[in-house]
């Protein structure tokens, strides 16, 4: 902890505004008696407040004019003797001042004066404005003389009055109160439309606590970052856009360039605040949050986080900072929980958009929701990366990585069934490995904790699990219209990636088994995305979801397939809502731009729409297994011999042979003949073979 700042004078006593308070509210006393004619109102105001305050002053009954200014007109002034008493009352309470105590307001004026190079005048005005809200003596003074000029009760901007209170010319106060001035554009001072000024509110809350400013204060005005720190090993998922990320900013801050934003956008949980703290440790920069909470601890407003983004550029050690501004949609949402007004004054878009070309520290945003930043501010950002899940082999590696770190041993079968189980982010996979290393628990234990944050994120459900590769594929048991094998080997020659696939057939006749067979045989990942995943209940959602899925399998060079394609391709004749074309228009488009394979399996091909059928290049229909199929499946699945009653069953898939295989583990033992083909004949009741043609043709070889 660093030691609490004082100057040189500075004794240990403190007490938030004390000798402070009382000296700035005679000063200005001190001003306007110098300033005014006796016969002013504002002599009269002066004379009511010092008899108002002579108990706080320590001052005598006898050295107080008895004046009270509500019995008089406010044209009147103030008698030759009352004047003259009031001069040498003023004087006595001057002189009755310790000079030898720094109080915490005293410390803080010095700190940040010294630290944004303020002036002497935008010195004693940040004084002003402080002792106003921390003193009453002070504050009732300004009332008094702002009202008695036809003024506001208020600490509002009054050029003339800042004038008269701190013995200046009118022109100079003028100049530091506008919006390009230190005192306002580094958040000290915030003025609303109404023309009130309000002081940086985490300072007037540390003096009320008598907190003395460290030597590096920053903090304690603007808050501490609390991100976890990973390795960076834990975000390479994010490829080659990470490296460059961090070789921009490094460079940046080498060159003291101005205007660099960094936006880091993606869902809740995909770790954007814990890959800028990694981010910066990358590069050897410190990383400093900008307004995270309030004076009180709590949820801070617009104009509180946009102030403290002013002053943390002024704060913050130009070549070896970073800022992070974390939920950036706090500064660019209208009508948010802004206060003062600022629904209007937010309104000013160009007032942001030169704030970030002028950033002279760069600036690390995060946000869920970048559509609200609008076109303007994201083209105003020197690089955006979008963060994402990384792919199931990626998180298996991060979980025995991390485990390792946090002392929880995993096995590689353990790791990859987290991996697959929960497609979490590398900081949900941190804290639940550190909750576990507290619990003395082991991978069951890490099961149990990231699937209780997992369900939480996603509003009470448990996502879907990722599939597991097959071991026991054989594309000999599919029955295809096509040979799969030599579809499989054409499908891998380089001139065929841009490849289009159609999958129709009954379900478990193994279409998505094939194409997750042919991805893996193409060296590629498997992006798998259901119709649940992809259909939005607001208009427009749908389409959204679908261009993001083709644009998420471009940057993750991944095989992209879509399960029940038959909900996203419906026939457009037959439509009666304009989303429902909309839809399909959005398919048919990126289907067309695509320059990676992608698959669509559908259990209802009848239903697709016809102009979709022309953009794939492959077809292929899926059937119920022949005889010779389920002869083999049965040797393969359950290492025996087949019964004969077997070919009585004629609308059985390899999904039927699996489930079986693993039901039947579930009574122990190795089952008889004829218990396997009673429970294969219960799978398949009540289907119906000879389903009627729809005019597919196999897919030609590419």
């Amino acid at each position: 902890m660093n030691a609490p700042y004082r100057p040189p004078h500075a004794t240990a006593r403190a007490g938030n505004a004390g000798a402070s308070g009382v000296r700035v509210a005679l000063d200005c006393a001190r001003n306007v008696y110098e300033a005014v004619d006796r016969r002013m109102p504002e002599a009269a105001a002066l004379a009511n407040w010092l008899g108002q305050s002579a108990t706080a002053f320590g001052l005598p009954d006898t050295v107080i004019p008895d004046y009270e200014a509500p019995r008089r007109s406010r044209r009147r002034g103030v008698s030759g003797p009352d004047w003259r008493k009031i001069r040498a009352a003023l004087t006595l309470a001057e002189a009755a001042l310790p000079d030898t105590t720094a109080t915490p307001a005293d410390c803080w004026i010095t700190a940040i004066a010294g630290s944004l190079a303020l002036d002497p005048l935008e010195t004693r005005m940040l004084a002003l404005g402080l002792h106003y809200e921390l003193d009453k003596r002070a504050g009732r003074l300004f009332d008094a003389i702002s009202e008695c000029r036809g003024g506001l009760n208020r600490f509002h901007r009054d050029t003339g009055l800042f004038a008269l209170l701190l013995q200046a010319s009118a022109g100079d106060v003028e100049r530091r109160l506008r919006s390009d001035a230190k005192l306002r554009a580094c958040g000290l001072f915030h003025l609303d439309p109404d023309g009130e000024l309000h002081v940086l509110e985490r300072l007037v809350s540390l003096i009320r606590q008598d907190a003395f400013p460290e030597a590096d204060f920053y903090d304690q005005l603007l808050g501490a970052i609390a991100a976890d720190l990973l390795p960076w090993e834990a975000f390479e998922h994010l490829g080659r856009q990470a490296e460059v990320v961090a070789s921009v900013l490094e460079a940046a801050l080498a060159g003291r360039e101005s205007g660099i934003n960094i936006l880091l956008y993606g869902p809740p949980g995909t770790g954007k605040t814990s890959f800028a703290a990694t981010l910066a440790a990358r590069i050897g920069a410190k990383l400093r949050p900008v307004a995270e909470i309030d004076e009180n601890g709590g949820e801070p407003t617009r104009h509180e986080r946009l102030g403290g983004l002013r002053l943390a550029q002024r704060l913050a050690e130009p070549g070896t900072t970073l800022l992070l501004f974390d939920e950036a949609e706090d500064l660019f949402v209208r009508g948010s929980n802004s206060g003062f007004h600022e629904s209007s004054a937010a309104s000013s878009r160009v007032f942001i958009h030169r704030l970030l070309e002028r950033m002279a520290v760069p600036v690390i945003w995060t946000a869920n929701d970048i559509s609200v930043l609008g076109p303007a501010v994201l083209r105003r950002m020197t690089m955006c990366l979008e963060l994402k899940v990384p792919s199931v082999m990626t998180r298996a590696n991060l979980w025995r990585q991390m485990g390792e770190t946090e002392g929880v041993v995993l096995r590689e079968n353990d790791a990859l069934r987290l991996a697959r189980l929960v497609p979490a982010a590398p900081a949900v996979a941190s804290a639940a490995l550190r909750a576990t290393r507290l619990a003395g628990g082991g991978a069951e234990t890490v099961r149990l904790v990231v699937e209780g944050v997992a369900r939480a994120v996603h509003g009470g459900r448990l996502p879907m699990p990722e599939p597991e590769r097959d071991c026991d594929y054989d594309p000999d048991l599919a029955n295809a219209d096509c040979d799969l094998s030599a579809l499989t080997a054409d499908l891998q020659r380089p001139e065929a990636l841009a490849v289009s696939i159609l999958l129709s057939g009954p379900p478990g006749t193994g279409k998505s088994a094939w194409v997750r067979h042919l991805a893996s045989q193409m060296g590629l990942p498997v992006l798998h995305k259901r119709t649940s995943d992809l259909l939005d209940p607001f208009v427009g959602g749908t389409e959204q979801n679908i261009a993001a899925a083709f644009a998420e399998a471009r940057d993750t060079h991944a095989f992209l397939v879509f399960d029940e394609a038959d909900s996203l391709l419906l026939e457009r004749a037959h439509a009666v809502r304009h989303w429902e074309i909309s839809q399909v228009n959005e398919m048919l488009t990126w289907m067309e731009q695509h320059t990676l394979p992608f698959a669509c399996t559908t259990n209802l091909a009848e239903r697709l729409d016809r102009a979709s059928l022309r953009r794939f290049l492959v077809k292929v229909r899926f059937d119920w297994m022949t005889k010779a199929q389920a002869q083999r499946a049965f040797q393969h699945f359950f290492g025996l011999a087949a019964p004969p009653a077997l070919d009585e069953l004629r609308t059985l898939t390899p999904a039927d042979f699996s489930l079986v295989r693993r039901r039947a583990a579930l009574t122990g033992g190795k089952p008889d003949p004829a218990t396997l083909l009673r429970l294969l004949a219960a799978e398949s009741e009540g289907r119906t073979s000879g389903q009627p043609c729809i005019g597919f043709m196999a897919g030609a070889r590419q």
